[in-house]
């Protein structure tokens, strides 16, 4: 996520060159051509021109509100995690008390093992979520090439992340698996079993730290679903291609009303067709880099700094004396 007011210019150069460039020379090729060689028949009605324009408009408006949608549903989601890990940090530790089987050392181990596992869980999401591009991004990003594509967080290895946290037979059991973040939850089930069959915790208080857990799955499945079902194709694709038409289709249109002003007035035919064109370049894109939440862009949701923030909070609930840093922006964009 890119977190900064503005952008830089450089990052606005990386962004727009490529566009500005070719809208440049194709509006100069289509005014020397009506100016210069004579093809005044090149300029058209602009009239059916405003039409296209007020109607891919509203198509791109369309497809930025669903974008931004899937995005902030995205964010809602890791927030929710936030807060249950936060509920699920104060019931382990409050609600599971010692019993004649387990003395208060020994239920302090299982106390602290159960927070490592849901760790493993949150960063073991995270993986999952960023292991692989799906719909169609060739990766091509100008913003994340300034950012060390492999920096500590981004495209870590699952078993290498989860060892960090779990015990190595456990966490290579769970690796195996072929969603491994659902099966920590059925150990963390396990575990609350175990605690509660010896009488560590009661009925209620098992009740609702399971109730947690099946939130936190709640929590899991929506970031699957927007991770494996796209934005409609038939959306994505044909805003692309009317934001084109109309770029294409625009010079011939400005070229012949601004001539009626006169033979100078022809000229900025250029520049108001880059802009325009430009324009509506950057509203499609924005809308296409929104899209998908969690395929390692940019914009996507900053898991790593969230994960971090769990792991502090629930760390220092645990009394721990060493505490990681947050994790702090690298170029303006944080992970």
């Amino acid at each position: 996520m890119y977190v900064a007011r503005n952008l830089s210019f450089k990052l606005l150069f990386l962004f727009a060159w490529k566009p500005l460039l070719f809208f440049f020379i194709y509006s100069s090729a289509i005014t020397c051509l009506y100016e210069l060689a004579g093809f005044t028949w090149l300029g058209i009605p602009f009239t059916p021109i405003g039409l296209i324009g007020t109607a891919v408009a509203f198509y791109v408006g369309f497809k930025n509100n669903s974008s931004y949608e899937r995005l902030w549903e995205a964010r809602k989601i890791w927030g929710s995690i936030v807060n249950l890990s936060r509920a699920f940090g104060v019931y382990v530790l409050d609600y599971i008390q010692p019993a004649e089987e387990l003395d208060y050392n020994s239920l302090e181990e299982h106390k602290r093992i159960i927070i490592y596992r849901h760790f493993a869980f949150i960063n073991g999401l995270r993986i999952q979520l960023r292991s692989r591009k799906v719909w169609g991004d060739d990766g091509n990003d100008p913003f994340m090439n300034i950012v060390a594509r492999d920096t500590p967080f981004v495209n870590q290895n699952l078993l290498k992340e989860i060892k960090q946290f779990l015990h190595d037979d456990e966490a290579q059991y769970l690796n195996d698996k072929s969603n491994t973040v659902t099966h920590i939850l059925r150990k963390q089930s396990e575990h609350l079993n175990y605690l509660f069959e010896k009488g560590c915790v009661t009925n209620y208080k098992h009740v609702e730290i399971g109730k947690i857990i099946k939130e936190l799955y709640d929590q899991q499945g929506a970031c699957e679903r927007i991770k494996n079902y796209p934005f409609p194709r038939q959306y994505a694709f044909f805003s692309e291609v009317f934001v084109w038409i109309l770029a294409l289709v625009l010079p011939f249109g400005l070229v012949g009303e601004l001539n009626k002003l006169g033979p100078s007035f022809v000229w900025t035919t250029i520049p108001l067709a880059v802009v325009i064109s430009w324009l509506f370049h950057v509203m499609e894109v924005i809308g296409d880099k929104s899209e998908n939440p969690f395929e390692n862009s940019v914009n996507d949701i900053p898991m790593t700094s969230i994960c971090r923030t769990i792991e502090i909070d629930l760390k220092e609930m645990l009394g721990e004396k060493e505490i990681p840093e947050k994790v702090v922006p690298v170029n303006r964009i944080i992970m």
